[in-house]
């Protein structure tokens, strides 16, 4: 997919899920494409969605379990949804704490995979 087309398909899963942010970044935390707030270090966000995600499955792999498909983390006003696109890169989307979860990871899984697929 070119990047043009990413950068479509994040901003468009941004509004449908009434996102704060959402990007696109590698499995060892480079930006690939983000729709963030302005004054956001997008490379420190990157890094850090990567670092999450891969802490996960280093504490899942110490139990003989899986890696964690997802990460859900809850903040006060804010929930940040992590999921895998493909072996290479990770979707992130942060949404208000009141938005329902259910509807946007469905629709960040959607995005994921369409993402992976190209």
């Amino acid at each position: 997919m070119a990047t043009g087309n990413v950068g479509t398909v994040i901003k468009d899963l941004k509004a449908r899920v009434g996102g704060t942010a959402t990007a696109l970044v590698s499995r060892d935390g480079l930006v690939l494409y983000a729709d963030v707030p302005p004054g956001v270090y997008t490379e420190t966000f990157a890094i850090m969605c990567a670092t999450i995600l891969g802490a996960a499955a280093t504490a899942n792999t110490e139990l003989n379990r899986s890696p964690p498909e997802r990460i859900v983390i809850e903040g006060s006003d804010s929930k940040t949804i992590i999921v895998g696109s493909g072996k290479k890169a990770l979707l992130v989307a942060v949404v208000d704490r009141t938005a329902d979860v259910t509807k946007v990871l469905e629709e960040v899984g959607k995005v994921a995979d369409i993402l992976k697929a190209n």
